[in-house]
């Protein structure tokens, strides 16, 4: 993402010319004396404009070395200093944190970077896999006694459960049939307007996995205009952000360094922009900073 261009075009250009050199030399043999002379002349503008260009990549090589590691100290200062950069950015803003990857949740480090930015976390709650399995929906059908037959019904009474004034209860029962994990909810949690959502799966087709739950989720939050980042680790084993950005949402693709926190709080702080931002070459930016 961040490599100079210029320097693969010296390179492509002295390929050309080391090209054009030999084949200059081939036809050498087959033309009299005096285009010889010629060709021999301009071989030898070739050669030194060869040798130009191998000092100007040479040149360009050292400064993109230099640019990276430029990059990386700043990398690595915002790193060291993330909870002095995003302090009390998010006062007054109450954020919800939705996670549907719950052999691998990270929404605990989701929500003491928030408490770092001194903002207010509305609810913190898992969605299992008993949310896209028929049989269990049926299941849960039968308990409540509501018509629940599909991942896309189950978040619509998820929903509906968080704009009620009596969550608790609701979403304790949930918990007890493993449909969620509730790791937290607070009293304001009727006024979230921002959402975090965590995914991440290791099947074959992740995308398909996506679609099940995922995608729901965020047509669902989309529906209630509630802003929404997507987040995920640096080394996660199917990433997301594509196709969390086709919901044209904001999305970190690297939750776990601490520039990805940064880039979390800076999203939630405005709470307005789009786009793609982390380590990954699908990323804008590594930052959400205004140009």
């Amino acid at each position: 993402m961040h490599i100079n261009m210029k320097y693969y075009i010296v390179t492509i250009g002295a390929i050309f010319i080391a090209l054009g050199i030999g084949i200059m030399v081939g036809f050498n043999l087959n033309y009299d004396q005096q285009l010889s002379k010629q060709q021999a002349k301009l071989i030898s503008d070739l050669d030194e404009k060869f040798e130009d260009l191998k000092d100007i990549n040479k040149s360009l090589e050292l400064d993109l070395k230099a640019s990276d590691e430029k990059f990386e100290k700043t990398v690595d200062f915002l790193n060291q200093n993330v909870d002095k950069i995003v302090t009390d950015m998010l006062i007054d803003k109450n954020i919800g944190i939705l996670s549907t990857n719950d052999h691998n949740d990270q929404t605990e480090d989701i929500e003491n970077i928030i408490k770092k930015a001194n903002g207010k976390v509305s609810f913190n709650i898992v969605l299992k896999k008993a949310a896209t399995e028929k049989n269990k929906l049926d299941e849960l059908s039968a308990k409540l006694g509501k018509e629940i037959k599909t991942s896309n019904d189950f978040v619509e009474y998820l929903s509906s459960i968080l704009k009620d004034g009596n969550a608790n209860d609701k979403l304790k029962t949930l918990e007890e049939v493993g449909f969620i994990k509730l790791n937290s909810l607070a009293d304001n949690y009727m006024s979230c307007e921002n959402i975090v959502i965590s995914g991440d799966n290791d099947y074959k087709d992740g995308a398909k996995e996506f679609e099940k739950l995922d995608g729901v989720l965020l047509s669902k939050l989309k529906e209630e205009n509630k802003y929404v980042v997507g987040v995920q680790r640096s080394d996660a084993k199917f990433s997301y952000v594509d196709l969390y950005s086709k919901s044209k949402i904001a999305t970190v693709d690297n939750i776990d360094e601490g520039v990805g926190n940064i880039s979390l709080v800076l999203l939630l702080q405005e709470a307005n922009r789009v786009g793609n931002f982390g380590r990954l070459d699908s990323a804008e930016a590594l930052l959400p900073y205004e140009k």
